[in-house]
């Protein structure tokens, strides 16, 4: 009953529409008194102690002083506060309050916090109009509070006395001397600014959307379907909807910011983006968004500025949304985006998603380890045109992007792009895709990766490779002829990513409304361009074993197929074809596998590496060892760490193609304390698999070849005369599982 009433009251009382001052507010700031008074008593810090000053000649009373020293009347710092529901930057409440009061009692600081952040100012650079980033000394995340009431349960009391610990420090080595003001970088701080400004407007979206869910049978129908456009399984559970809140936060801030970022480069075609002061509507601040991005749309950029469901929640009626959103616009207006340096603002795209949030986000990013091990087979020379089919966030393309700089230096960012191609189903991932692969060079021109939102199975492939007409219609929404000609790939040297996981039999389960389509859509994948079956892969497979299929129609002969899967493969019954359709089709190259690290952010999935050559040779392919790799050590021990400087990339590069040299010299069975190798002859493969009295290939577990001692080998060559199959004297079935 009592977790009931909490929540119950959270949801009550944190109203972001709400602008009355909470009565637990002075109690609270009383709290956060008496946490600095400990802080600064226990640790030592040579302040006085936190108080409410009475009020002085301006009539004003700060809601806490912090004094110079302990024996001292003159103060420090000025702190006002006020609930978690204000936005941190707010002027009208917090800043210019306190810089007011500030001023008048001459303190040389001020700082403001809502308990979730805590902004420290320099009141003389705050007074002289210093640009926003120098006006701030430093800024702590203290908690990420809701609910005043729950101000002193642990979970949020402990993040929140450490932070104020860092700032009492820092205060007071600040104004001893014994530290310099820190500086803020630009982008360190745009960052922050966006990211709160995300924060604040997910808090809006998200109660807005359990409201219209709640009330709205039809909207909750389209959010189940956008739910299900994503592949993902929907519940109406809470989180739901929290990630259509941020997904629909983040998109509309990576518009904006790509809009400023085009503007800057373009001026002569694109206009300023501003919006009125006495726009309060959101329907009427959408149409004045939406052509700003129509004239972006003329230049390229589809999956950016294109709009789906999601974008329409960015612009409800609540005119609290709408002046988020202005606030917003206001602050990227500061910036001149022509001379603030692309590379800085490709920091502040890279770092506006922090890692952590990813998941919640939807979005899985590759170990980059795995990504760099499986380029260094795949991607062998500077021109290999590259696609992944499953693209995410582009963390495979943008490596590759890397990869190929380390090839040759003198290539450009244009002709860099124009060999790298990737698709995903869904808008968010395609979109980050985008804007992950145009940062690698902001100052060109034409800077316009091949990315497009799509399922892949719709791709179509001929005799004579890709059929790219729907990327043809696609880029003719947006690009005359005469703007730009495209070179379509027919086929490509190189197929890379980490592919769903999800059952082909679960698909009814996460889309029930589309899965007759979904599944003829993947059961044709399995058909060459005359209709006759590559593959007979079960339902019960893995939907990454359909993209090995399918893929092969995209790829060139002699080109190279390189996956992060599920290892299920290796030993299950549907495995066995999949098994065969490689050694039909392929040299298998290598099958990596870790003993003790997980390669999927899901716990429960064992991973594979798997690296393939198309080669239509049989003889050429029998004759092919494939190297079962066994790692015992961590990637990172065999790869060094990324960095920024050009000697840390070299050396991470080098490193990667030695390691890949290391698996292939051998022939024979190798092992030491860092891996185990186990060659095994192609042909030597499809001999253990096939079946001669049904004359049909019926599959082996070759995870053996990765997991089993040595010793099980030696007993079986020994014993090779001794054993028999278990099937030619028994009838063997498949038992409940």
């Amino acid at each position: 009953m009592k977790k009931t009433e909490e929540k119950t009251k959270k949801i009550s009382i944190t109203s972001p529409f709400s602008t009355k001052a909470r009565k637990t507010e002075r109690t609270a700031v009383a709290v956060l008194m008496h946490w600095m008074r400990n802080i600064i008593k226990d640790k030592g810090i040579e302040l006085g102690m936190p108080d409410v000053e009475t009020i002085g000649d301006d009539r004003k009373m700060p809601d806490a002083v912090i004094y110079e020293s302990r024996k001292s009347q003159n103060i420090l710092c000025v702190i006002e506060v006020k609930p978690p529901y204000y936005d941190v930057f707010n002027e009208k409440e917090l800043k210019e309050p306190a810089r007011k009061k500030a001023t008048t009692r001459k303190a040389k600081y001020f700082a403001v916090t809502n308990f979730k952040r805590l902004i420290w100012y320099n009141t003389e650079k705050v007074n002289s109009i210093k640009p926003e980033e120098e006006q701030i000394v430093e800024k702590y995340l203290l908690s990420e509070i809701e609910n005043l009431d729950n101000l002193e349960h642990t979970k949020y009391s402990e993040s929140i006395k450490r932070e104020l610990e860092s700032f009492l420090l820092k205060l007071y080595n600040v104004y001893s001397g014994k530290e310099s003001e820190p500086k803020l970088a630009v982008d360190e701080f745009l960052v922050f600014r966006l990211q709160e400004k995300i924060n604040r407007l997910s808090v809006y979206y998200n109660r807005i959307i359990e409201d219209y869910c709640g009330k709205d049978p039809s909207f909750y129908s389209k959010i189940k379907r956008w739910f299900l456009e994503q592949n993902w399984s929907f519940t109406g559970q809470i989180e739901e909807l929290e990630k259509v809140a941020r997904q629909t936060a983040y998109l509309l801030v990576n518009k904006i910011l790509f809009y400023n970022l085009l503007y800057a480069k373009r001026p002569q075609e694109l206009d300023i983006l501003k919006i009125d002061d006495g726009i309060t509507r959101g329907s009427l601040l959408q149409k004045i968004l939406q052509a700003y991005f129509e004239d972006a749309l003329n230049i390229d950029y589809e999956t950016i500025f294109t709009t789906d469901f999601i974008d329409n929640i960015a612009f409800p009626k609540e005119k609290e949304v709408v002046e988020e959103i202005k606030d917003l616009i206001k602050i990227l207006n500061r910036y001149d985006f022509s001379t603030l340096g692309y590379d800085v603002i490709g920091k502040i795209f890279e770092k506006l998603i922090p890692f952590k949030e990813r998941h919640n986000l939807g979005q899985y990013f590759t170990n980059s380890n795995v990504v760099d091990l499986i380029l260094s087979f795949c991607l062998n020379h500077e021109d290999d045109i590259l696609f992944d089919p499953s693209c995410g966030a582009g963390t495979f393309l943008v490596r590759a992007y890397q990869h190929k700089k380390l090839l040759n230096q003198r290539l450009s960012h244009e002709e860099i792009l124009e060999t790298l191609w990737g698709t995903d189903i869904a808008k968010f991932p395609a979109h980050l895709a985008t804007i992950n692969l145009a940062i690698n060079d902001l100052g060109v021109d034409k800077n316009y990766p091949n990315i497009l939102q799509e399922d892949f199975f719709t791709l179509l492939a001929g005799r004579e490779g890709f059929e790219p007409e729907k990327w043809r219609k696609a880029r003719a929404k947006t690009l005359g002829v005469d703007v730009r000609e495209i070179y379509y790939p027919r086929w490509f040297d190189a197929i890379v990513g980490n592919p769903p996981y999800t059952r082909q039999e679960e698909i009814s389960k996460i889309s029930p409304d589309d899965a007759e389509y979904k599944n003829k859509l993947i059961e044709k994948a399995l058909l060459d361009v005359n209709g006759e079956r590559l593959a007979s892969i079960g339902k019960r497979a893995g939907i990454y074993t359909y993209f090995f299929v399918h893929g092969t129609k995209f790829l060139k002969d002699k080109g190279f197929f390189g996956f992060i899967v599920s290892n299920s493969w290796l030993d299950v019954e549907y495995g066995k074809e999949l098994q065969k359709f490689f050694l039909e089709n392929y040299k298998i190259i290598a099958i990596i596998e870790s003993k003790i690290e997980r390669w999927f952010e899901e716990a429960d999935i064992n991973t594979c590496v798997v690296i393939l050559q198309k080669c239509r040779d049989e003889v050429e392919r029998n004759e092919n060892y494939v190297r079962f790799v066994y790692l015992k050590k961590p990637l990172e021990d065999f790869i060094p760490p990324a960095g920024d400087t050009w000697e840390m990339q070299v050396k991470r590069f080098q490193a990667v193609k030695e390691f890949k040299k290391t698996i292939l010299a051998h022939i024979n069975f190798y092992e030491n304390e860092d891996f185990r190798i186990f060659p095994k002859k192609q042909k030597e493969l499809w001999e253990e698999g096939y079946n001669i009295d049904e004359k049909m290939y019926a599959g082996e577990k070759w995870g053996k070849y990765i997991r089993a001692p040595e010793i099980f080998f030696k007993i079986l060559k020994k014993g090779k005369d001794k054993f028999i199959p278990l099937k030619s004297i028994a009838e063997i079935r498949r038992g409940f599982t």
